[in-house]
């Protein structure tokens, strides 16, 4: 049963959600959209007003009547650090986005690595901290599985095995939060494109790394017990894998994104396929869809999707993620 500190969190997170969407609203306004009453977002508001995390301002609405308060996030009280890593034809490249409470980019630094290990994150963490010391959480994004803060299966083979959340929360006192690549894409997919009842599923097939998909339903991510749901690459092609990530090449990997298409409809049956990865193109989406009616029947085949870049929805699922874990009830 929750207690009365439950539900206050619980009713000044339906504020929020509201306020970080931008804009200013009246505690009239607000009061409608959250089904809260006058009276309790009266309340909230004076709180948040008071610990700067919104800023009120008299307005007189439509040029008559009396002034009311409109209110709106103060895009200084705090900020979020998502930060990202990938292996990409065999480059090293670390991301990280300094964001606005209501999802501005307020900073962006990209570099080329020789290695990522936790000291080369930890260092450039840290100069980012150092300038900036509202951030309220820290959000990091892999190339492998998130199992329980730790890094597994990695495509960067020196952060394989490491205690990263651990690891920044020890050093920096900030809360990290750490999730699969391929969740937070199809999670700020759903944010901006997706409808509450659809499937969709995001699958990516990059050059000599093995490809991965992640569905999400209704805003939830399908991560199975250890988040290992939707790692197609480890699907038995009948070859060892080191001559599996040989054939992932435009040449010859289609054979394995038919079977790992066809295995995801079978067993999840999506609405939606996004799919993207330097092995494909939107003309990739004919052939696919011919492999996959080999074994589907028509009735359930999915809308195929192509995406060049993920990047922007990469950032929204991070983004999106951070909000949702401010109104986690500890």
């Amino acid at each position: 049963m929750k207690d009365s500190a439950d539900i206050r969190k619980i009713n000044k997170h339906k504020i929020q959600k509201i306020l970080w969407k931008g804009g200013q609203y009246t505690k009239q306004q607000l009061s409608v959209q959250t089904g809260l009453s006058i009276a309790t977002c009266n309340t909230l508001l004076n709180e948040m007003e008071q610990s700067n995390e919104v800023i009120g301002e008299k307005k007189r609405l439509q040029d008559v009547g009396r002034e009311s308060v409109c209110y709106q996030i103060n895009e200084e009280f705090e900020s979020f650090l998502c930060i990202y890593f990938e292996l990409l034809n065999g480059e090293r490249t670390l991301t990280l986005h300094f964001l606005s409470a209501i999802g501005n980019i307020i900073e962006k630094i990209e570099k080329k690595c020789e290695i990522i290990d936790y000291s080369v994150i930890a260092n450039e963490m840290e100069c980012v901290l150092k300038q900036h010391n509202n951030i309220s959480q820290i959000i990091v994004g892999t190339p492998s599985i998130a199992e329980n803060g730790i890094i597994r299966h990695c495509d960067i083979a020196e952060l394989e095995n490491v205690e990263i959340v651990c690891q920044l929360e020890k050093q920096f006192h900030i809360p990290v939060y750490l999730e699969n690549d391929m969740h937070f894409k199809a999670y700020g997919y759903y944010s901006k494109c997706g409808k509450a009842d659809e499937i969709i599923t995001l699958a990516n097939f990059p050059a000599h790394i093995l490809p991965g998909t992640a569905s999400v339903h209704a805003g939830m991510i399908l991560k199975g017990k250890n988040q290992f749901a939707g790692m197609v690459g480890f699907l038995p092609y009948g070859i060892e894998r080191e001559k599996e990530l040989e054939l992932l090449e435009k040449g010859t990997c289609r054979p394995f994104v038919s079977k790992a298409i066809t295995s995801i409809i079978a067993i999840v049956n999506p609405g939606i396929i996004v799919l993207t990865g330097e092995l494909l193109c939107e003309d990739s989406l004919d052939w696919i869809q011919r492999d996959c009616l080999q074994y589907i029947p028509y009735e359930y085949m999915p809308t195929f999707i192509y995406e060049d870049d993920l990047n922007a929805f990469y950032l929204e699922g991070m983004y999106q993620k951070a909000l949702d874990l401010k109104g986690v009830i500890k």
